[in-house]
């Protein structure tokens, strides 16, 4: 039998147990990539130089690539600073891209306020650099402890990888921010004595969308920790420098083979449709990019 003072011992420690609350889940805080991630990634971009542009008073539109041969694939860089911290994102990004050419006209034109007949002779160069800034919010985040920013906390004990980080991360954000494109394009055609040098720099405010999906893949593949996939459109009217806007467009995917290092690869593009002076360019800067991200 069970000696009477045992009994009501055990009985004690059930009503104590019974009467303490429950313990709270973990918070969102827990995440640590709620807390603060910096990423620095350095890219090799293989861009070409499209759409056309014209020089001077009453300029002829030429095209880059049937006018004058400025369309070759170029060797550029591009380099990006991400700092994330809960659903913001601080983004900074600069690159840099030139080409040249040179030939002979296929048609009479007027470049620089000179009227240059068919079979004049050309050289051309064309360089552009673009520095932006924007801070992210991530609107939606469906299989986030918090969905939306306005969300009270929670958490998704199921969506917890083995470092208590998301297995799956879908963010859907709203981007606001400024970037400053600089072109400058020289044409000379020494037979007619013409040589033009012009210059671009366009202000404008950077409005766009960013879908950014990160996925632990470690249940799938062994040695391949994380994939994310970043792809968005920005659409940036001109507010110094001259009038018209700027656009652009990414797509990047990420592997993180180590929680620190991952390889990059993706698309990139960089437009202009606007006019500074005499001069006006409408077009843009496209092609693949290659890299690797350090995150710390």
């Amino acid at each position: 039998m069970i000696d009477p003072m045992t009994s009501l011992t055990l009985i004690t420690l059930v009503l104590a147990c019974w009467q303490q609350p429950p313990e709270p889940p973990p918070s969102s805080t827990d995440r640590p990539s709620e807390r603060f991630e910096l990423d620095l990634t350095a890219s090799a971009w293989f861009p070409r130089l499209i759409g056309t542009y014209s020089i001077g008073p009453g300029g002829t539109t030429l095209d880059v690539e049937t006018d004058t041969d400025l369309h070759d694939a170029e060797v550029a860089f591009n380099g990006e600073l991400d700092l994330r911290f809960g659903a913001w994102t601080i983004h900074v990004a600069g690159s840099e891209f030139s080409t040249d050419g040179r030939g002979t006209l296929g048609s009479a034109a007027r470049v620089g306020g000179v009227l240059l007949p068919a079979g004049s002779g050309w050289s051309s160069s064309y360089s552009q650099w673009t520095i932006e800034a924007e801070a992210d919010l991530a609107l939606w985040r469906p299989f986030a402890d918090e969905p939306f920013p306005w969300s009270p906390e929670g958490t998704r004990s199921g969506n917890r990888n083995p470092e208590s980080d998301y297995l799956v991360d879908l963010r859907v954000n709203g981007r606001l921010g400024y970037r400053f494109t600089h072109v400058r394009q020289t044409f000379d055609s020494p037979a007619a004595g013409l040589r033009s040098t012009s210059n671009a720099g366009w202000s404008a405010l950077v409005l766009g969308v960013i879908v950014d999906v990160g996925i632990d893949m470690r249940p799938l593949i062994p040695f391949l920790r994380e994939l994310e996939f970043e792809a968005g459109a920005t659409a940036s009217p001109v507010i110094g420098g001259g009038s018209g806007y700027l656009y652009g467009i990414e797509a990047t995917l990420r592997g993180y083979l180590t929680p620190n290092a991952a390889l990059v690869f993706g698309f990139r593009l960089q437009g202009v449709n606007a006019s500074a002076g005499d001069y006006e360019r409408s077009g843009s800067v496209m092609g693949l990019i290659a890299g690797a991200t350090l995150r710390f």
